[in-house]
């Protein structure tokens, strides 16, 4: 009897071990897939036929300047997909810091003032409410 409950337990830990090494199975997620050249091209495209008119009339620039900041803040966007991806929170935090840093840097290239780079964020955040709501409904 002694022999059968050593070995039953002999048995137990073995198959319990080696199950318990194999870890749980996990599931790894998919690379994203970076948009070819093309695809770029009529994206950005788009966000300047749908966002230019809107950053003329709300945040007073010229149509160049408005051009140029969608294709800053596209560029900046393509960047952060790659840039961001399997960093922790910290490190998370600290490239979108600089990423938002040398955005403003590019803004100051276009060159735009402080009171019109304001009247970007505002524009963009606007346009973000209203996307919402449209979501919402």
């Amino acid at each position: 009897m002694k022999k059968l409950l050593l070995l039953s337990l002999i048995s137990g830990t073995l198959i319990s071990t080696s199950t318990n090494a194999q870890g749980p199975a996990t599931k790894q997620q998919p690379a994203i897939q970076q948009p070819t050249a093309e695809q770029q091209a009529t994206m950005l495209k788009e966000a300047k036929e749908k966002q230019a008119p809107m950053l003329v009339e709300k945040a007073g620039l010229t149509t160049a300047q408005a051009e140029r900041v969608i294709e800053i803040n596209f560029e900046i966007r393509q960047g952060a997909a790659t840039a961001l991806q399997g960093l922790n929170d910290a490190d998370r935090t600290a490239k979108l810091a600089e990423l938002k840093a040398a955005k403003e840097k590019k803004y100051n290239e276009i060159p735009l003032t402080a009171e019109q780079i304001k009247a970007v964020y505002a524009a963009y955040e606007d346009m973000g409410k209203n996307m919402q709501k449209k979501q919402g409904n």
